[in-house]
């Protein structure tokens, strides 16, 4: 399943790392893009959206 999700807080390349780190612990095999500008990021998991975007919270990074 493909996630796409705004992550208004997102300003840099440190950023994109923390949330992809995120996101992987709760998917290993999650890939996930982003693009700063836009503050979008795409996530391909087989994890549902709740659990992904608890993960992005808990390091700081609310997703709508």
């Amino acid at each position: 399943m493909t996630l796409q999700l705004k992550v208004p807080k997102m300003a840099c390349s440190a950023c994109v790392n923390t949330i992809a780190q995120a996101v992987k612990t709760v998917d290993p095999a999650a890939v996930v893009q982003a693009d700063i500008k836009t503050k979008l990021v795409t996530i391909q998991t087989v994890k549902p959206e709740n659990e992904v975007k608890k993960a992005i919270a808990s390091v700081g990074y609310p997703a709508l």
